[in-house]
């Protein structure tokens, strides 16, 4: 292959100064590029830039891969987002502010802080913003917004940026906590654990992430959710669901036999209950012991000192989640 080096190229008087490179060849440029325009063979400009450093294109850009980048980028005519659906979306070189259009729940969604957020018409009056943050998932939900992160500020409490499910079990559910046996007991408690300012649980947190007890029943007094089954244990390593009577209270410290409601558990959303009268030893919601694997309890024993994550003595310890609606 040969190589030309000048300092200055161009074309002959006879062809108005132009360079012609055929269709089968490439035009290399390992340097800087300097024009005042550019143009198509048919003499149209295509690319023009100003001395501010703007730049003009007419016609599309189409970028098949690759990344293109700018601090500001107008379009006269239109920009064509990429599309997915829920179960195609990218999973891999996410970042926060990837943008594209869900054809699964026909919206805008953007990608933020390790999930994605949907991004509904209105503006600044749309719930679950910052500005203006709902009270529980059901408002979310009832918003017709898509699964994602929303503010959320129950009556008298704080607002957090929540993660708020509304495709599984009818919609509505807030992430409340993430169960890390890694942590172990640390969730057997009324208070709040490693809340960021303003962050709350997250799917990949790897530690336990937990609201206060006092959020989470704030939150379930506002809602509007009338069902059986305000609460919702997911267990991971048991691939278990348990739902929980709307008629608990939240007190995930003390013995579940404290408020026999918090014992009243269903293994189907809004499906019929059976009243599990654990002992003393269950400590919030559910059942540690009596069921031969077929429940579980939100602890167990923690004055041992050893009993990790979601428990039940067949079955054994358990990351999970506690979503409520």
């Amino acid at each position: 292959m040969s190589v030309l080096r000048v300092a200055k190229l161009q074309g002959i008087t006879q062809t108005n100064f132009e360079i012609t490179v055929p269709s089968t060849h490439k035009l290399i440029v390992n340097g800087t590029l300097r024009a005042n325009s550019i143009q198509n063979t048919s003499g149209i400009t295509i690319w023009s830039p100003d001395n501010a450093g703007n730049i003009t294109i007419s016609g599309n850009i189409t970028a098949s891969s690759g990344t293109i980048t700018a601090n500001i980028l107008t379009a006269t005519g239109r920009i064509n987002l990429p599309t997915w659906s829920t179960a195609g979306r990218p999973t891999t070189n996410l970042a926060n502010g990837i943008i594209g259009y869900n054809t699964t729940t026909t919206q805008l969604e953007v990608y933020s802080n390790g999930a994605w957020t949907g991004v509904a018409a209105g503006g600044g009056s749309t719930v679950g913003t910052q500005t203006n943050p709902a009270a529980n998932g059901m408002v979310v939900k009832n918003a017709n917004l898509p699964s994602g992160l929303y503010w959320i500020q129950p009556a008298g409490q704080t607002a957090y940026q929540m993660y708020v499910d509304n495709t599984r079990n009818g919609g509505g559910w807030v992430l409340c906590a993430t169960v890390r046996t890694a942590t172990c007991q640390d969730h057997i408690t009324t208070g709040a654990v490693r809340l960021t300012s303003s962050s709350g649980p997250r799917s990949g947190d790897s530690s336990t992430v937990k609201m206060s007890d006092s959020w989470i029943q704030a939150l379930r007094n506002g809602s509007s959710y009338t069902g059986s089954t305000a609460y919702w244990m997911e267990a991971l390593n048991f691939n278990k669901n348990q739902f929980i009577s709307t008629n608990a209270t939240v007190d995930l410290q003390s013995s579940a036999s404290g408020d026999d409601w918090r014992t009243y558990v269903s293994l189907t959303y809004e499906g019929g209950f059976s009243n599990r009268n654990p002992n003393t030893g269950t400590r919030g919601f559910g059942d540690h012991h009596t069921s031969g694997g077929t429940y579980f309890a939100w602890g167990r024993h923690p004055e041992e000192g050893n009993n990790c994550g979601f428990r039940e003595d067949s079955s054994g310890a358990s990351n999970g989640y506690l979503w409520v609606k």
